[in-house]
């Protein structure tokens, strides 16, 4: 990852809660990305603190999401929700491995959380909303 994460409209699904959890996201990602940046003494606990809220507000994220999946009746709501524990359960990884002082997971967790978003976004939250749209319940 190069460039600093930024949220887009490119990314927008058409659900307005779904649309303002991924923006705050995306800004917690980016916090991460700005924290490797630090050089000095606080340079881990920034980055562990920064990981830990991005792991918080991403389980925040997705039972909100499910919710909102489960009260319209998604049909692909049980795969949608595999796809939430799978990322939880290597972001979990990573995470523990930052707390041991590994250097090189941060970026690792940054990159790789990034990716997943936005691939997640464009493939299976899209689908979702165009099902919302579709119902008329937008």
């Amino acid at each position: 990852m190069d460039e600093r994460p930024q949220f887009d409209a490119k990314y927008q699904v058409g659900v307005e809660q779904i649309d303002r959890e991924h923006r705050q996201l995306f800004e917690i990602v980016a916090r991460v990305y700005d924290s490797l940046e630090a050089r000095d003494d606080k340079a881990q606990s920034l980055i562990r603190a920064a990981a830990a809220e991005l792991l918080d507000y991403t389980a925040t994220h997705f039972t909100s999401e499910e919710g909102l999946m489960e009260q319209a009746g998604y049909p692909d709501l049980e795969a949608h929700r595999q796809q939430h524990e799978h990322l939880l359960s290597r972001a979990r990884d990573m995470e523990m491995r930052i707390e041991i002082e590994d250097k090189y997971v941060a970026v690792e967790l940054s990159q790789f959380l990034y990716r997943w978003l936005i691939e997640h976004i464009e493939a299976s939250d899209r689908k979702f909303g165009e099902f919302l749209i579709a119902q008329g319940k937008t």
